[in-house]
């Protein structure tokens, strides 16, 4: 099968992880530092970023998670966009010391969450590429990669 990649050529990036039945290319300068089936846990030691990633039921629509989050966490902001051209559901939440960020999302037929923890502000964007690249490139097992 052939994989493409960002429409340059082929996909020969051996660096994925699987979940459920998906799987998506681990951003660079993170290491998988635990998995499970429906979790796994990425980690950038450089900048002590850890996100986890969660394959939720799909019993529930993505909206009441998020909804629940936001209810549940104390956030200071929420907010609906669109990345990779699929619908994001977003909470922040900020302390003194670091950012925490949860992002719902469907794609392919699954619910998942990333939940982005330990970054600080000046890491927005390096965390906002981090999630963005695992919700562009997750796709079914085996089924190739078009950007």
């Amino acid at each position: 099968m052939i994989n493409y990649y960002n429409e340059t050529g082929f996909d020969f990036n051996d660096n994925k992880v699987q979940i459920n039945e998906s799987e998506f290319n681990i951003p660079v300068n993170f290491v998988v530092t635990g998995q499970s089936q429906n979790v796994v846990e990425l980690y950038d030691k450089d900048k002590n970023i850890t996100l986890t990633i969660i394959h939720l039921k799909n019993t529930t629509t993505i909206e009441n998670y998020f909804q629940k989050a936001a209810n549940e966490t104390p956030t200071v902001n929420n907010e609906t966009i669109s990345m990779s051209n699929i619908d994001t559901y977003i909470t922040y939440r900020h302390t003194d010391f670091t950012n925490s960020t949860q992002v719902f999302f469907e794609k392919n037929g699954h619910n998942y969450r990333i939940w982005g923890m330990n970054y600080h502000n000046e890491d927005m964007d390096y965390f906002s590429q981090a999630y963005n690249e695992i919700i562009s490139s997750l796709r079914p097992v085996d089924q190739g990669y078009i950007a």
